[in-house]
């Protein structure tokens, strides 16, 4: 596709994408059939000179899964996952969807259509009872009260699927037990690769800690990390990602946040110059003090800032819940407490910077040969020429 058709085609579905909220991406070669594909339309609307400065990975595998249908001769309609209008007028042979739609979607489907749900998270019941949890411990920690963030609605999509592919591990994919359905598992990609840190000063990193990650502070195990660090004043914590500036968590750790040891910085962002950054500076700068990631979430899919944190060669210190593949070389943590957050910090700090330097080389080597643009691809076109037998 040269230059002026991508600028032409971004801008036909700007149009069709506002007026009917739907993007049509058309076969290549010879049509076979059609796709309803419910998932995110942004980014078949950005033209050549445009680009997201968020660097979440789901819209560049949002547009991949399309583009691999597209590839093998389907023509791909695309709708918003929370689009709750669209009627589909077509004899759609599959349709994927990433949270809610099935249900709603498959009376207007034709029978013979595959229905696949495309997973992103762990099960929305397991992850409201997560959230309940982690802050029913707060209460009973420290007396302190706040509101659920992370509530999803629940979900019937996998009783409706014919298919369950997508993100997580084995701890993930349990959480989709009970509608006893196989699930093929798709690693998540990266938004950005880097070279390994060789010159990283490990005898200093080791006294500074990275905690990375997306909104819901408590479901997401934040409280826990700076209560930690407020009881060891000798390390430092980094921490990136909007959870820290949440009001009522800002409230309630507003002391501990303004000690000298913790360090506040905003969700990441990928400039004009497809360079990372963290508010005046840039994700490698940042990293380039840490040696390790400390994030004790209580539910995920794949955690996309953990994946990313690995590319930058710091050593993950996380739980099953983090979606992460059992084989990948990290340390788990299954008891997520203050105490036993202490006594890893503890151990990392006085541990050889010779150790530590050879286990960031197996992180960062381990992320560079799991979870890469190419291996998300590979492993959904194995999907679709495997599985659903495209």
């Amino acid at each position: 596709m040269n230059f002026l058709t991508k600028i032409t085609s971004a801008y036909y579905n700007k149009i069709t994408n506002k007026l009917f909220g739907v993007i049509h991406l058309p076969a290549t070669g010879k049509k076979k059939g059609e796709i309803l594909l419910s998932y995110l339309t942004e980014p078949f609307t950005c033209t050549p000179r445009e680009c997201f400065s968020d660097p979440h990975t789901n819209k560049w595998e949002c547009a991949e899964i399309a583009r691999l249908f597209a590839r093998r001769g389907y023509a791909v309609n695309i709708i918003n996952f929370n689009n709750i209008k669209f009627i589909p007028q077509k004899k759609y042979v599959v349709c994927v969807d990433i949270a809610q739609n099935l249900e709603r979607l498959t009376k207007y489907l034709p029978r013979d259509c595959k229905k696949v749900m495309h997973i992103t998270s762990a099960y929305s019941e397991f992850q409201n009872a997560a959230e309940t949890r982690r802050l029913d411990e707060l209460k009973g920690r420290k007396n302190i009260s706040l509101k659920s963030r992370r509530t999803e609605i629940v979900s019937n999509n996998p009783k409706y699927a014919d298919f369950l592919g997508g993100l997580g591990n084995k701890t993930i994919h349990a959480t989709y037990a009970q509608f006893k359905k196989q699930i093929y598992p798709i690693p998540i990609s990266v938004a950005q690769e880097f070279d390994f840190p060789e010159d990283k000063d490990f005898a200093r990193a080791r006294k500074h800690f990275l905690w990375f990650g997306g909104g819901g502070a408590i479901l997401k195990g934040l409280d826990l990390v700076i209560e930690t660090f407020a009881e060891l004043p000798d390390l430092q914590l980094h921490i990136i990602g909007p959870a820290a500036f949440e009001k009522e968590f800002e409230k309630e750790y507003a002391r501990e946040l303004t000690l000298t040891n913790i360090h506040r910085y905003p969700r990441p962002r990928i400039n004009t110059n497809r360079i990372m950054t963290v508010g005046d500076t840039s994700f490698l700068e940042i990293t380039s003090k840490c040696a390790a990631l400390i994030y004790p979430s209580a539910s995920e899919g794949t955690s996309g800032a953990v994946v990313q944190a690995m590319h930058a060669g710091i050593i993950p210190f996380i739980t099953k819940e983090t979606g992460i593949a059992e084989d990948a070389p990290v340390v788990i943590c299954d008891s997520p407490t203050v105490e036993s957050i202490r006594d890893f910090a503890k151990q990392i700090a006085t541990m050889n910077p010779t150790i530590l330097y050879k286990q960031a080389h197996k992180v960062w080597n381990y992320a560079r040969t799991h979870h890469t643009q190419k291996t998300f691809s590979e492993a959904y076109a194995h999907f679709i020429d495997n599985i659903l037998c495209l």
